[in-house]
């Protein structure tokens, strides 16, 4: 039934039935996937900002999963993530310069910003691939390489919100937290199953770790704490450089009670987190050792990306 629901929303969409809004003056970047859960879209959003904000005016808009308050918000340094969200927090106090906005309503977020920012450029939505209210200038489909969704079904035998044959609306594919040493038969091989068409491009990132919490609680007993999707490759990591006493998972965006935080803060051995964790965990920052990740793709995926955003800026500036 799920598929049957998504599969005519989809049509109707293809054929125009309903609309999706074009933005000029701007380039609108999606970033998304097709299953629940984490693929991870924030590490990538991150990405994107930190390669793009050299050279263009960038903002970023969310839903603002699970936040408490309603309507369009532009995110302030002051906000609790109960307003923004967990995610979005991250990201903001990342990157302090850069415009982030959450609101259901993208395309109301959109206007807000080209509004108040008349010198903007690109705006990434994130977490907007199922969003077709809006027609975005790029689509970056994620991909989890453990969990591709070429192996899943659609809820609920599986965990993907849309068919598979959805790919066809990316431009970008990438295939998220991949082996460091990835060979490029086994990139080949990879791409054969996600069978791109010829306009689409395939793309492998993988996850960095920063060393500073390495370097800090090496060979030390810990207690690691985590409400993301899938912690696996964390406690992996933190296994390599010390041991988990006792390790505390929690769903993806668990809001985390005061009995539970007053728990935690008598645990006499040192807390790990996740960035987005710690957003929601941030009054146990005394104690807590935050362990920091970014994305990094391979080849000359922001080189294209670049050429895509000033390819529409020229146009714009020729017809104006």
């Amino acid at each position: 039934m799920y598929w049957l629901i998504t599969s005519i929303r989809n049509f109707l969409f293809d054929k125009g039935v309903f609309k999706s809004e074009s933005h000029n003056n701007v380039f609108i970047l999606c970033v998304g996937n097709l299953r629940v859960g984490g693929t991870g879209k924030t590490p990538l959003t991150e990405y994107l900002i930190e390669n793009l904000r050299k050279e263009f005016k960038v903002a970023v808009v969310s839903l603002g999963y699970k936040r408490k308050s309603k309507g369009l918000v532009e995110i302030r340094p002051e906000d609790d993530f109960s307003v923004t969200g967990d995610e979005p927090k991250q990201m903001s106090e990342k990157f302090p310069d850069v415009p982030f906005v959450v609101n259901k309503d993208r395309n109301e977020a959109i206007e807000y910003l080209k509004n108040k920012y008349p010198d903007l450029q690109a705006i990434i939505l994130d977490d907007a691939m199922q969003y077709r209210k809006t027609k975005a200038d790029v689509n970056i489909l994620l991909t989890e390489y453990a969990r591709p969704f070429f192996k899943d079904f659609c809820l609920p035998y599986g965990r993907l919100r849309e068919r598979r044959k959805e790919k066809k609306r990316a431009n970008y594919i990438i295939v998220s937290k991949c082996p460091e040493n990835l060979s490029e038969k086994d990139k080949n091989g990879f791409i054969k199953k996600i069978n791109p068409n010829e306009e689409q491009q395939v793309f492998f990132s993988c996850i960095r770790y920063d060393n500073k919490l390495k370097e800090e609680l090496k060979d030390k007993k810990i207690v690691l704490i985590t409400g993301i999707d899938n912690p696996k490759p964390l406690k992996e990591y933190i296994e390599s450089f010390c041991e988990i006493h006792q390790m505390m998972k929690f769903p993806d965006h668990y809001s985390f009670s005061h009995e539970e935080k007053e728990r935690f803060a008598s645990l006499s051995l040192p807390i790990v987190t996740t960035e987005k964790d710690f957003s929601r965990l941030r009054d146990l920052k005394d104690k807590i050792y935050v362990q920091k990740i970014s994305a990094e793709v391979n080849g000359n995926f922001i080189g294209l990306l670049k050429k895509d955003i000033e390819n529409k800026l020229r146009h714009n500036n020729q017809k104006n």
